[in-house]
């Protein structure tokens, strides 16, 4: 399970200034921060470039969108497509306005998660 540490701490960071108490878990090949029981976001290494990318549960509509980005790739862990999920490339989460950019459409989503269980 490889990740960056910078990167995670970088992500605990931006959740604690975001008022949100996330439990960092190692998952997906890397570490992830649960929110609600539910992955939320998450950094691994990306196997093409070796560079830290972060992992942002943001739903499918907003996949679609996030793809016309040229730092986001689909999430394919095993070569499997997870459609709510999207990897950020380091170039897309290099300034701080760009990491809480996919933070904020992660947590947005998961708050979406726990609407429809009610």
């Amino acid at each position: 399970m490889a990740y960056d540490q910078h990167l995670a701490d970088r992500i605990a960071q931006e959740l604690q200034a975001q008022g949100i108490n996330a439990e960092a878990k190692r998952l997906m090949g890397g570490l992830c921060f649960v929110l609600n029981e539910k992955m939320c976001v998450g950094t691994s290494i990306d196997k093409a470039s070796n560079k830290p990318k972060l992992i942002a549960r943001i739903g499918a509509r907003a996949v679609d969108t996030a793809l016309a980005d040229k730092n986001c790739l689909p999430f394919q862990p095993a070569g499997r497509v997870m459609r709510d999920f999207i990897s950020v490339l380091d170039e897309g989460i290099d300034s701080d306005e760009g990491l809480s950019h996919w933070i904020r459409l992660s947590v947005d989503f998961n708050h979406k998660l726990d609407e429809k269980k009610t």
